[in-house]
């Protein structure tokens, strides 16, 4: 009996242990685009500082760019708020083991420092590997009617 609640007991720390690694968003560029969009509607700065690379960029939807870190405080803040952002799409290409582009459709309502934010816009999130994780290195909405 000893044997086999030690035989269920080490079977769960390993599914607990493999679910874990396989839930790490920085291990495929798709989880890792689909994390961003995420922690940007769950208002996370934390989980978003895991998730850009250090020299991370946005151009926004009036052109504007936008480092990674002011992004982080500005949806940390509360200065971003997405009440609703449904993401659609999507197409994940990846080149040379490295580096890859996530395309698709993201709908959101929110606010931007208070002032209403309802807008379809089509978006390009740019990732690399670095070391073993993937980052975002870019990102790029475009509006759409």
């Amino acid at each position: 009996m000893k044997a086999l609640c030690s035989f269920v007991v080490a079977l769960l720390l390993t599914t607990v242990t493999f679910a874990q690694q396989a839930a790490s968003p920085t291990q495929d560029p798709t989880a890792l685009g689909n994390a961003f969009f995420k922690a940007m509607l769950d208002e996370d700065g934390t989980t978003m500082d895991k998730l850009l690379a250090s020299d991370f960029r946005l151009t926004s939807f009036d052109g504007q760019t936008i480092e990674g870190e002011q992004l982080r405080q500005a949806v940390s803040g509360g200065y971003v708020v997405i009440e609703t952002g449904v993401v659609s799409n999507t197409q994940t290409r990846q080149y040379n083991s490295d580096s890859a582009v996530m395309t698709g459709n993201w709908k959101i309502k929110g606010a931007i420092q208070g002032q209403p934010l309802v807008a379809d816009a089509a978006f390009s999130v740019v990732s690399a590997k670095q070391g073993n994780d993937w980052k975002i290195v870019n990102l790029q909405f475009t509006p759409t009617k």
